[in-house]
């Protein structure tokens, strides 16, 4: 991993670069998340808020709420759709980056899953992973 970490969506319209290492890296196995990643877990690398500098182009954003009035946004790229950040009300000081969105992925090493509940059965993650069946408070902090 380099002293900056940059990365970007599929069409080169979204440019990013992030300042500092990364608090964690995780997954989440939400039906949601399933659903946006057209996979069976969407892969978080979650970053200071001030560390995540946008260098070209802008997001667009889906917001969906849960029954607290809690808001989860995601920011995808308006010209190719690609997810590129998750913004969360009750984590304001945080950015999460998706990791497939990195320009270097091969330092990447997720050590938690979130929404193990809904996970696909299949799916059988590395030794050493924390498992937690739903969305812990403080999980992505």
């Amino acid at each position: 991993m380099s002293e900056v970490i940059t990365g970007g969506c599929l069409c080169g319209a979204v440019r990013y670069r992030c300042t500092a290492a990364p608090n964690n890296v995780g997954l989440c196995q939400c039906e949601r998340c399933q659903r946006q990643s057209g996979s069976a877990f969407l892969m978080a690398t979650v970053f200071a808020r001030d560390a995540v500098e946008f260098e070209r182009g802008e997001l667009k954003v889906f917001a969906a709420f849960d029954d607290d009035g809690q808001g989860l946004y995601r920011h995808f790229c308006p010209t190719c759709g690609s997810a590129v950040m998750i913004t969360l009300d009750r984590y304001p000081e945080i950015r999460s980056i998706m990791g497939g969105t990195l320009d270097d992925k091969s330092w990447l090493k997720p050590t938690y899953s979130l929404w193990t509940s809904s996970g696909q059965p299949w799916l059988v993650l590395p030794p050493g992973i924390r498992l937690h069946p739903d969305y812990p408070d403080g999980a992505v902090a």
